[in-house]
């Protein structure tokens, strides 16, 4: 039984074997998270020395996420090799979507300090601050997501942006859960801080975002991936052996095979 409901996908379908009932996937992320242990630690260290230029952190996240997608989806991976190739991928979209989440977490913060320091001016103060704080929260939540799904499938950043913030909503168990983890690790990092850091610096992000990933990916293979594979299969006039599966809710998505010349491949996208 899933710890709590963490890691429990417990409904057939895309992104859940159908000969498995993943009640296990909670035991099945500690198998995978030690036999990849010195693998995270590797992929940790290089993570940080990436993100020693500024301007490269968001390049060097949708590196970072991209092996720990394959880790978590045990594929085969060539860490350095496949680090830089999805950090050179993804050069645009990981600047901009740090850069964008930089900015609007310094507006939230710079609110949230403003409306707490006047809060003794009424009661209504408490409104706006309750706002900044659920932005804080769905944020928090979207970062599970965007970096997935911009390693993942080639969308425009305006759809990865509506994709993150419906994925915020539509994972909302999950996301609590998944945050309630990292916040268990993060929280005695903080507070041993500066003892800790070189657990922070061998393996504190990779622990960290190993979790996130590893919840959130079967939700963008069942709600993103599986529904686009159905249309194109239906498409080519193949059988349907996923009946039940759900309608995408996304836009713009992808699918692992490049459409058949003289399709409407202008339309499609390809799964990376």
């Amino acid at each position: 039984m899933a710890f709590f409901g963490l890691f429990n996908y417990n409904k057939p379908g895309p992104g859940v074997d159908k000969g498995e009932t993943n009640k296990n996937r909670f035991f099945h992320f500690f198998e995978l998270y030690f036999r990849k242990f010195w693998k995270l630690l590797e992929l940790n260290l290089l993570f940080l020395l990436c993100c020693v230029p500024i301007v490269t952190i968001g390049p060097a996240i949708a590196g970072f996420t991209y092996i720990l997608r394959n880790y978590a989806d045990e594929r085969p991976t060539f860490m350095v090799s496949d680090f830089f190739e999805a950090f050179r991928k993804n050069w645009k979209q990981g600047v901009g979507l740090f850069f964008l989440d930089l900015l609007v977490s310094a507006v939230v913060i710079l609110s949230l300090m403003f409306y707490w320091k006047n809060a003794d001016q009424g009661a209504w103060m408490f409104i706006p601050l309750g706002i900044c704080l659920l932005m804080m929260v769905v944020m928090f939540f979207m970062r599970f997501y965007a970096y997935l799904m911009a390693v993942t499938v080639e969308l425009k950043f305006k759809h990865i942006l509506k994709n993150a913030l419906i994925f915020a909503f539509l994972g909302l168990r999950t996301n609590v859960i998944s945050t309630f983890f990292i916040l268990l690790i993060c929280f005695p990092l903080a507070w041993f801080f500066p003892v800790t850091v070189p657990v922070i610096a061998l393996i504190g992000f990779s622990t960290t975002g190993f979790i996130a990933v590893y919840n959130s990916y079967p939700y963008i293979i069942r709600y993103i991936v599986a529904p686009h594979e159905k249309k194109l299969r239906e498409e080519r006039g193949e059988l349907d052996e996923t009946a039940g599966e759900p309608d995408s809710i996304f836009t713009d998505v992808g699918t692992k095979e490049r459409p058949a010349k003289g399709g409407h491949s202008g339309r499609h996208k390809v799964i990376k």
